[in-house]
């Protein structure tokens, strides 16, 4: 098999990114009981802080730090899909993690799902280099 890159210049050949390899796996975080419909939750997800919501049965995840000043978004209030950051009151939708006041700025989201009760999180890392 031909390389994509065959034909161009080593000089232009170096600057293109080099392509990584990404691993996906689904990590259970908690039990669906342990976050009741209307509450929130923080977990720690291999190095990430994730905040767990149950919004009717619907889970949702999102980065658990706040974007304004680091608050810790799974301690929040949650009234139907509007989260608020227990520090400073910063509002997101969790179900899209969009900022209530500004729709440009996006709260980081994870892929949730539950398995025959666990609650599990989809996560995406970086595989080593192949050599």
């Amino acid at each position: 098999m031909r390389s994509a890159h065959v034909g161009l210049s080593r000089r232009v050949r170096a600057a293109l990114p080099t392509p990584t390899r990404k691993h996906c796996m689904w990590i259970t975080v908690c039990q669906s009981a342990d976050v009741p419909p209307g509450t929130g939750r923080e977990v720690v997800v291999v190095d990430q802080i994730v905040a767990i919501f149950n919004v009717d049965g619907a889970f949702y995840a999102l980065d658990g730090v706040c974007p304004h000043q680091g608050g810790p978004l799974g301690k929040g209030s949650l009234q139907g899909c509007v989260l608020t950051c227990p520090w400073h009151g910063w509002q997101f939708d969790v179900r899209n993690g969009e900022f209530q006041l500004h729709k440009s700025i996006v709260q980081p989201q994870f892929d949730v799902r539950v398995v025959n009760g666990d609650v599990q999180v989809r996560v995406v890392s970086e595989l080593p280099k192949q050599t």
